[in-house]
């Protein structure tokens, strides 16, 4: 007897079609697409674990997790610590997103370049 299998249209997100509620299921699939970017970026430089450890600035255990796909493992801070690490302006580009953001959605509010200084008596 052949079994009858039954395909549902995909929402275009895994996690929400195995049951994430919608905000979980695009965090998870942020952390997903992190973690592939940089197992890419790992087997494309021909980088052992160690190598790309040293590289991304962790243990070879954690280099382990990722390329074994934990994604339980990681938190979404330090999968973009790592993407910086090797090389890719993460935090440049949110920057500069953000800034134009806010001069479009308030043109008046001007965001200062200056690094924040705390004075420490």
């Amino acid at each position: 007897m052949t079994k009858k299998i039954e395909f549902i249209e995909s929402s275009g997100n895994l996690f929400e079609d195995v049951g994430f509620k919608k905000q979980e299921a695009k965090k998870l699939q942020f952390k997903s697409y992190l973690m592939v970017s940089l197992m890419k970026y790992i087997k494309g430089c021909g980088l052992t674990q160690v190598e790309g450890a040293k590289r991304l600035g962790v243990t070879q255990s954690r280099m382990s997790n990722l390329m074994n796909h934990r994604i339980d493992l990681f938190s979404t801070e330090m999968l973009l610590d790592m993407m910086e690490r090797a090389g890719f302006r993460i935090y440049e580009k949110m920057e500069n997103d953000i800034t134009d953001f806010l001069a479009y959605a308030w043109p008046k509010t001007t965001i200062s370049k200056k690094p924040h200084i705390r004075h420490i008596s």
